[in-house]
Parts: structure tokens; sequence; C-alpha cells
């Protein structure tokens, strides 16, 4: 998701551009090239990071979160030292320490990992993007229902996202963690009647409660951060212009 955008942002500029991923781009764009790899079977690795100066690293993994934000990413790493890379670029999540779900445990346990690379790094956190939140709701309206909820969430666009990334991986190695984020506090349940106006959808509110520590957690706020940067346009702007 994130990948393709940062892609975009940095295709027919100065820089050359290396697309690593297991299948190619459905898009070809000049001056942009591409070699196969698998962080899991950890093949085409290290021929695909010869010459590279700066790794983006926008790969995401759900159901074997650990094995490959975790250990694919301290492999990766490794690896880049190797290959004499100087920059890596790591994206990562705004809360993701404060939720006990499997995948944000992975996401923090990932952090830490960068966080004592062997090469420069830098690390972007961001909020939950435009795009996931339209698929949930899109999904769910196939069985004629919307989530709602009173969990704040702060969501943004991968463009916008992508943009900063770009901007990182262009400059020297932060050794810190940047936070981006939307430009609006909204609930859940706001996001969902905004989504249901803008796609003509009619879908029935079905409330969702998440219990113990996460659930308290996330009613607080744990995927907002309303000090931090702001970028790209609304949810609201996002649907009206094409999202």
């Amino acid at each position: 998701m994130v990948g393709s955008e940062v892609v975009g942002k940095l295709a027919g500029g100065e820089h050359e551009i290396r697309v690593l991923s297991r299948r190619p781009p459905a898009d070809a764009r000049a001056g942009v090239t591409h070699r196969r790899i698998d962080l899991v079977s950890r093949e085409g690795i290290d021929d695909a990071l010869a010459g590279v100066d700066t790794v983006i690293d926008a790969g995401n993994e759900r159901r074997a979160a650990r094995k490959v934000l975790v250990d694919g990413t301290a492999d990766l790493l490794e690896r880049c030292r190797e290959a004499g890379v100087r920059h890596y670029v790591g994206i990562s999540i705004v809360g993701c320490e404060r939720l006990g779900l499997d995948y944000y445990v992975a996401k923090t346990a990932q952090e830490k990992v960068i966080e004592s690379s062997p090469i420069g790094w830098s690390l972007l956190r961001a909020t939950q993007f435009h795009e996931l939140i339209d698929f949930i709701f899109a999904t769910t309206a196939k069985f004629r229902f919307s989530p709602v909820a009173s969990i704040p969430v702060q969501p943004v666009a991968a463009a916008a996202v992508a943009a900063e990334l770009a901007r990182l991986a262009t400059g020297d190695p932060t050794r810190d963690a940047q936070i981006v984020a939307g430009p609006q506090v909204e609930t859940l349940r706001r996001l969902s009647k905004t989504w249901r106006a803008a796609r003509g959808k009619r879908a029935q509110p079905l409330p969702v409660g998440l219990p113990g520590r996460t659930g308290r957690e996330l009613r607080a706020g744990a995927l907002t951060d309303p000090a931090a940067a702001k970028a790209g346009p609304t949810f609201q702007e996002w649907l009206a212009h094409g999202g």
C-alpha cells in the first residue's frame, strides 16, 4: 500500500529506484527496476542489495508477523550491513507499544530491532491509513453492517506517509523515530457515518466493544497523537477526491 506510493514519489527523479518484492509491480515506471526477494525464505536479498545506498522497508505481514517483521527485519539489517547499505528507513505504528494484540506486539519488537541496527537508520511512526479504514468499511458493508465504536482514530493518507518516508530516505539517518498523523482525530463511529454518506452505502451500524487492557488503551486514544505533525487530507476530503 505505502511502498508503491513511495516509488511514485521517488521515480523519475535523481535517484535510481529498485523495487524488492516477491512479485513485480503492476505498473512499470521509467527508471525503476525490480528484483525478486522473499523475507521469509531470504531468497534473493543479497543480490538485490548489491550497490544499494538506502533501503526503505515497507514490508508488512499480519499472519506471520514475528517471522517477517521481527526476525526478517533483523536478518535484513544484517544483510544491509554486509552489503554496505548506508541508511535503513522503517515504518511503524503510532501507539503500537500500548496494545497487546499480536500484530502490534510484533511491530513494537520490530522497532527495537531497528533501534539496535548495525547501520544508520530512520523510523517513521504513522497513524492508521485512510485506505485501511476504507477497506474495513467496504468489507463489512458487503454483509450489510458497519462497525462503530467510541475509539478515537487519526487516519492519514498513505500518500502523505509515503512523502515523509521519501523525505527521510533522501536525507541522513536520524537514528530517531518521527511521527506523522492525519489532520483530525475522530471516532470510528463518526468515520463510519462519513464513509456511508460518501459511498452512498446503507449499512446497519454495529457497535463493537473490545474488552480488557487493549480496549481501555484504544478508548484512551492509543492510536492517536494530537501533538504530532499533521499531514494530508482528512478522511472526508480523501473520500471526496476519489480515495
